[in-house]
């Protein structure tokens, strides 16, 4: 008997988990351990980010907790486990409507997550595509050429086959990492779509997870927008500003629901979601649940970056392993007929008849870095999980735009950090311009793994204000009356605030406003650009910012970055990790560990566990009992 003192004696549960198993194992109505150990279980991993759990990877597994609880708990074997759980009134099989849903492959699931993933599941799934004005293959392949005009002759345009995929698919994922060209693409594929209708009227919304990634999705496909070889109307119907998708859904007082819903659709005939990776399962099976069947929707990420904060790892599942495109026989004819692209003759592009490939595209050339540039080929080799490269190309110092530093008995660590905080950040405090400022601050920014420790943002972050306070005069010695705000200090927004439109993950700059008796306000990069002014006591939940972890940098971009990673290996060190904080650089990265640090980090990928990659693969499209 897995009684409630044995699981919290283990030291493997919080006390949410314990509770709810104590709580699963009061309605089980049966008198078994397995219940609320199972129900433990699920609750830990689930707060950890998997969306289920896999019954055969614990089942006659010895769980013990830290060294300092003496307690540990061994796991039922799987076949009784799974009859005890089904014999509980807590636990049913996939459909039926239980607390919990165990299915025929043994995953146990909350039932609203299951639910999140089978809906989500049977809208990537559908087959139909809206519908669209009878196909003039002569106009389709016109307006392809124009609009995706040739870069280099022989290789193959992904982003023409991107907008084949938009126009006959309901759903288009694009796939890619930083300077591929999804936005760029997308601007033109949203003017192709516009075309291909005679009023040449859709109503499009773009949206993305945080605010900040909201934002340069706006300013990213405004650029676009002017590059365009199309008709003023066309541009026009391309709308200018994106929105947080809390705000697209429209979010009520409740945080879990939304105005949109099932029952309410969002009125919407193409939805761009940017940054998908970032979206986790609830938000992103809410999303689809909103859409109408008339409703096309384009996701745009990178799948190699960390997953979601909250449960599910949805771009990853969606794009799953594979490094090249590959598409159905029939699809390909349907290319070869609007496109003139005959992908038979394209090497390394497989055919794969399941039918779902066909929805998705992978960019794999970066067009921001030039062949000089040592950050592509870093991420490169942290993504293919190449620990002993990694360490090579940073100790050959055989790329000017990457510099490491690895820990000395000099402190050379502790140089190198004045050194950029004083060359890149001492401009803060004498700049008098708003927009001077925010381009100083977006300039560089020191990434840290985590919040806490030596080299943790709070530590850094304290560092930075003292360093800055004895050079330039900035810092809690030079602030007057308040502690806290001072002339050049970097706030980074922490709670979305929908009536001011700041929002989690913006980034502003405290100043002295001459055109306000000199008093303090902060400056935020509003939608076209446009500088915002707010008073210090308006702001939401909010921090200081010459340090920021590479979760909260997600969605942004810095020209130089300094990335530090802990001394201690941690099991927040992962490979998705790195290459989010080595992807934040557009021109120069310095690196800050030991080698054992970054082999530990390259050498463990984030495994969360779900069902949903067997679904949109169809493995189990026709199990009752999986589906």
């Amino acid at each position: 008997m897995y009684n409630l003192p044995l699981l919290k004696n283990s030291g493997l549960f919080e006390n949410i988990d314990i509770q709810f198993g104590g709580f699963m194992a009061a309605l089980s109505e049966i008198d078994d351990g397995a219940v609320p150990l199972a129900a433990a279980i699920t609750s830990r991993s689930t707060r950890n980010g998997d969306v289920c759990i896999e019954l055969a990877a614990y089942a006659g597994l010895k769980m013990t907790g830290a060294a300092d609880k003496p307690g540990s708990v061994t796991c039922p074997p799987l076949k009784q486990w799974r009859e005890t759980l089904l014999q509980s009134k807590i636990v049913g099989e996939a459909g039926e409507y239980r607390p919990m849903i165990l299915d025929g492959r043994n995953r146990l699931y909350l039932y609203r997550f299951w639910e999140y993933e089978k809906k989500l599941a049977d809208f990537l799934l559908e087959p139909t595509a809206p519908p669209l004005p009878d196909i003039n293959a002569a106009t389709v392949k016109a307006g392809l050429e124009r609009l995706f005009p040739e870069r280099e002759p022989g290789e193959t345009d992904w982003r023409k086959i991107a907008a084949i995929v938009a126009m006959l698919k309901r759903v288009c994922i694009i796939s890619g990492g930083p300077g591929t060209g999804k936005t760029f693409a997308v601007a033109r594929i949203l003017a192709f779509l516009l075309e291909q209708h005679a009023d040449n009227r859709l109503k499009i919304l773009l949206a993305a997870p945080t605010g900040k990634a909201a934002s340069r999705l706006t300013e990213s496909i405004c650029a676009a927008k002017a590059t365009l070889t199309c008709a003023n109307g066309i541009k026009a119907a391309i709308p200018d500003t994106g929105q947080t998708i809390h705000r697209m859904l429209k979010s009520t007082r409740n945080a879990s629901r939304f105005r949109y819903h099932a029952e309410n659709k969002l009125p919407a005939d193409v939805v761009v979601v940017d940054e998908a990776s970032m979206v986790d399962l609830p938000l992103m099976s809410k999303l689809v649940q909103a859409l109408s069947a008339g409703t096309r929707l384009l996701l745009l990420g990178d799948r190699d970056q960390l997953a979601s904060v909250e449960a599910g790892s949805v771009m990853g599942d969606i794009c799953g392993d594979r490094q090249t495109n590959a598409f159905s026989t029939d699809f390909r004819r349907q290319i070869k007929a609007l496109a003139n692209i005959d992908l038979s003759a394209v090497k390394g592009v497989p055919v794969e008849e399941s039918g779902f490939q066909d929805r998705r595209i992978h960019f794999s050339k970066s067009y921001r870095f030039d062949a000089m540039s040592g950050i592509p080929e870093l991420s490169r080799l942290v993504n293919s999980g190449r620990a002993g490269d990694v360490v090579n190309l940073l100790k050959n110092g055989s790329y000017a735009d990457i510099k490491w530093f690895a820990p000395d008995p000099d402190k050379q660590r502790s140089r190198l950090v004045e050194d950029k905080i004083v060359r890149h950040y001492g401009e803060l405090s004498r700049e008098k311009d708003p927009a001077g400022a925010l381009a100083v601050m977006n300039r560089f920014k020191i990434l840290c793994v985590l919040n806490h420790g030596p080299y943790g943002v709070r530590s850094v972050n304290r560092r930075a204000i003292e360093i800055l306070g004895k050079t330039h005069g900035a810092g809690y010695r030079h602030i007057g009356e308040d502690p806290v705000w001072y002339h050049g200090r970097p706030v980074l927004i922490r709670k979305n605030d929908y009536r001011l439109e700041l929002y989690n993950g913006d980034m502003g700059i405290a100043m002295r406003d001459p055109h306000d008796g000199n008093k303090l306000a902060v400056f935020f990069t509003g939608n076209d650009n446009v500088i915002r002014r707010f008073p210090p006591f308006r702001l939401p939940m909010h921090e200081t910012a010459y340090a920021i972890t590479i979760h909260k940098s997600q969605g942004s971009e810095f020209d130089d970055v300094l990335l530090m990673l802990p001394e201690k290996d941690t099991p927040i060190l992962t490979r998705e990790l790195v290459y989010t904080g080595i992807t934040r650089a557009r021109r120069n990265l310095s690196i800050l560990c030991s080698k054992s640090a970054i082999s530990s980090a390259v050498s463990r990928q984030i495994a969360r566990t779900s069902g949903l990659r067997d679904k949109i693969e169809g493995l189990q499209r026709n199990s009752k009992s999986d589906y």
